[in-house]
């Protein structure tokens, strides 16, 4: 190779050069790369709803990376979903109100938000950031594998209680704490289907709530899904007309702790 260069002009020679530090400089260059495609597969759903237009209904396929998450509702839903321009400026928001919608069932009236697919081998983060307009109809928020196989459910009442369910079918519950109507706040749920347990921590001004080693809602292990489709579910326990809204700023489903 050294007598091929000496025949090469000086600019080649300094091209030559070059390619022998960037072939130096591989492993490096190899580990970044590496890091940003661990960043990337880890995500596996974000909806930030920026690409979506003011006024309509969000895309079910979501856009951009990673490929393949969607955010799920039915037609008789359509009247109480809608992009919105968010509380801070230049950003959008899903509003989930709680508009008359005739055909509603409770079977039909969940808005769920469905990862892609992954295993279960490491724990999973659910988070996402919302601002209550008010008092609502109680709101449940599932969190699942995707096929109907429950981890965790938690309910937030008319007057801001937090309540974990516990157990199928008796009902059982945990009280966690009060979010104040109108507070913004931040909810994350760390689910770990190998330990058997999840954590709730509720990041929001006047004091965090947390929850921590509750044991899933469904103890048999072996029955979710593996690979999985990790979604987070959301549904008003009343069809009744009130006018509340219930803004999402953002929802993340990740392996990569945020």
């Amino acid at each position: 190779m050294e007598p091929y260069i000496m025949l090469l002009s000086k600019s080649t020679y300094r091209v030559s050069q070059k390619n022998i530090h960037m072939k130096r400089d591989l492993p490096l260059l190899l580990l970044l790369v590496g890091m940003m495609t661990s960043c990337r597969s880890s995500l596996l759903l974000k909806s930030d709803f920026e690409s979506q237009t003011i006024g309509s209904l969000p895309e079910k396929n979501i856009p951009g990376e990673p490929s393949g998450d969607s955010i799920l509702y039915t037609r008789e839903q359509q009247p109480r979903i809608r992009v919105v321009a968010s509380s801070s400026a230049s950003e959008k928001a899903l509003e989930f109100n709680t508009a008359s919608a005739p055909g509603l069932t409770a079977h039909n009236q969940w808005l769920s938000f469905k990862g892609v697919r992954t295993n279960l081998t490491q724990p999973i983060y659910f988070y996402y950031t919302r601002i209550q307009t008010g008092t609502f109809d109680r709101l449940m928020v599932d969190i699942d594998d995707g096929s109907a196989t429950t981890m965790a459910r938690m309910h937030i009442e008319r007057s801001g209680r937090v309540i974990l369910v516990t157990s199928f079918p008796s009902g059982e519950t945990y009280e966690v704490g009060t979010i104040p109507p109108g507070t913004m706040h931040t909810i994350i749920f760390t689910v770990n289907v190998r330990a058997g347990k999840y954590n709730l921590t509720i990041i929001k001004s006047g004091g965090n709530l947390t929850a921590t080693d509750r044991p899933l809602i469904n103890s048999d292990l072996l029955s979710y899904a593996n690979p999985a489709r990790p979604s987070i579910h959301f549904r008003y326990s009343d069809t009744e007309f009130s006018g509340n809204k219930y803004v999402l700023e953002n929802v993340y489903i990740s392996k990569k702790r945020p």
